[in-house]
């Protein structure tokens, strides 16, 4: 059976069996030459909501930022304090700040590369470091300011060193592994689901049984070093209250954006199926050095979302971002049939598999499908608002728009805030009491009044207190002189009853589609 192959008469490569020099840049490469070149493709589009909070979070100062990680925010802490310099020094524009994730990205295309060269032979390592490249969903992650493309990057070079933990056992193997386990846990903790799938593949491998005590140590040390961040992240669970429980349809999309497309299942179906196939056959010395891939790659693939998903059942936890740490092990897998193609023709799948993940590409870099367009609403704002008007936030945390893009909002008066969000340690600030609100948008030296709220306009007794005073004070004693919608968010200007206004070139327009972008 290929899962139970003597770790000890495994054929793989080790790692004092390193091939060249110019056999390794020849595997390692290509690929990430490939995943940098689709990351610098179209990385300028408007920052999303998410992103919106990157941006306003490592804005502030090193104390401001702390101040917010003790009450949102702290398994990102770490990345947010990475980034906090390169805003400082290199500003916050959408590609800086994107960089480190297509770095990231070019990265892991390459260690996963390396890999299966290190598990197979150097055109798996090549294919397998070709195919994570061109992933669609690897590339999503690559265009976004948050932490998840740095967690994949961590995930794979941890499996590399747990590889290393199985072949060279020392205790300074294990040191290494632990230490890339405790940085992983720091960038992100659902990232070390990964840990699960590594008991599993040293239950799968005969003779590894015997390295479970070590491994059990390891994972002792790291889980008691990162202690202190699981129990904040604990008390702010609350964070994650908007997700549900998964469904079967929550398992089918995450087969579709981890394949890339419904084309594309079918693709890595059958690279999986032809591989596993072969496998089985034991067919010639290739395949021999194939078991450890199945152990250490189905398990990376299949154990992480597994897991989240039947946890999430109780306590809703599933995102598909936050398994993307296994996507790699996907590359892995479809690796071992796509070479098995005889001679140079096994190049021909890899054609294929660009040709169908091109329109996924595509769709990703048009500013139509992105989930939220902040950029478009910062623009409505610097064509058409006047030094001194106001602007009223429904609800609070919409202020993440202006912290995304603060130029346009410059010159605007936040008329309901009372303390800041970087003060106060949260996104939206501390707002005045309703009955203080109503005061000061009926001041009569308050014409014009801007309101940035969501897609879906609430109204009625839906409204807390503080947000239905500023909607009841905004429609007695203003009229609206138009209203603009771009994805996700809509702007309306208001007018005071009586003045005129010369800006009359907003018509109740919808800038961009109607529906939902389905981001992820």
């Amino acid at each position: 059976m290929i899962l139970t192959q003597s770790v000890s008469k495994s054929r793989a490569p080790k790692m004092g069996d390193a091939p060249t020099t110019r056999t390794c840049a020849l595997v390692v490469l290509p690929p990430a030459f490939l995943a940098l070149l689709l990351g610098l493709w179209q990385p300028g589009l408007s920052f999303w909501r998410d992103e919106a909070v990157t941006v306003g979070v490592i804005r502030r100062t090193i104390p401001d930022i702390f101040r917010f990680l003790a009450n949102l925010d702290a398994v990102y802490g770490t990345y947010y304090l990475l980034l906090h310099p390169i805003a400082d020094t290199l500003g916050t524009g959408e590609l800086t700040l994107r960089f480190p994730s297509i770095l990231a990205t070019a990265a892991t295309a390459a260690a996963t590369a390396h890999l299966a060269n290190r598990l197979m032979m150097p055109k798996a390592g090549l294919a397998a470091g070709l195919l994570y490249a061109g992933a669609p969903f690897a590339s999503r992650f690559a265009h976004e300011a948050r932490p998840y493309a740095i967690a994949t990057m961590l995930t794979v070079l941890a499996t590399i060193f747990f590889l290393g933990t199985i072949e060279r056992p020392s205790r300074r193997s294990h040191l290494i592994y632990g230490g890339s386990l405790v940085l992983l846990g720091m960038i992100h903790l659902f990232a070390l689901l990964v840990v699960i799938a590594h008991l599993v593949t040293l239950t799968l491998l005969r003779g590894g049984r015997t390295r479970l005590r070590p491994w059990f140590i390891t994972v002792t040390a790291v889980a008691t070093v990162l202690l202190p961040l699981i129990g904040v992240a604990m008390t702010q669970r609350n964070q994650v209250s908007w997700l549900r429980p998964p469904r079967w349809n929550d398992v089918s999309a995450l087969l579709t954006v981890f394949a890339g497309s419904r084309a594309l299942i079918f693709f890595m179906a059958a690279a999986i199926s032809a591989g596993a196939i072969l496998t089985s056959k034991n067919a010639g010395k290739y395949m021999q050095r194939t078991p450890m891939v199945w152990s250490l790659a189905a398990p990376w693939l299949l154990v992480p979302p597994t897991t989240l998903l039947l946890i999430s059942q109780l306590y809703p936890l599933y995102s598909a971002r936050y398994v993307s740490m296994s996507l790699p092990a996907l590359a892995l897998l479809a690796s071992v049939g796509v070479t098995r193609v005889p001679g140079t023709t096994w190049l021909i799948p890899l054609v294929l598999y660009g040709a169908l993940a091109a329109p996924s590409h595509m769709a990703q870099r048009r500013q139509s499908t992105e989930p939220d367009q902040l950029r478009e609403a910062a623009r409505i704002i610097s064509s058409h608002a006047s030094p001194g008007d106001a602007i009223v936030y429904l609800p609070t945390n919409r202020r993440a728009v202006a912290e995304a893009y603060p130029d346009a909002f410059q010159q605007l008066r936040d008329v309901t805030l009372n303390v800041s969000p970087a003060s106060a340690g949260n996104l939206g600030g501390i707002e005045a009491t309703p009955q203080e609100i109503r005061r000061r948008l009926t001041d009569a030296t308050l014409t014009r009044v801007w309101l940035l709220e969501g897609e879906q306009l609430w109204r009625g007794p839906t409204l807390d207190a503080l947000n239905h005073a500023k909607i009841d004070a905004l429609e007695k004693s203003f009229r609206q002189d138009g209203r603009w919608r771009v994805r996700s968010l809509t702007l309306t200007l208001y007018v005071r009853t009586g003045h005129s206004t010369s800006d009359r070139r907003s018509d109740n327009r919808r800038l961009t589609g109607e529906g939902s972008p389905g981001h992820l």
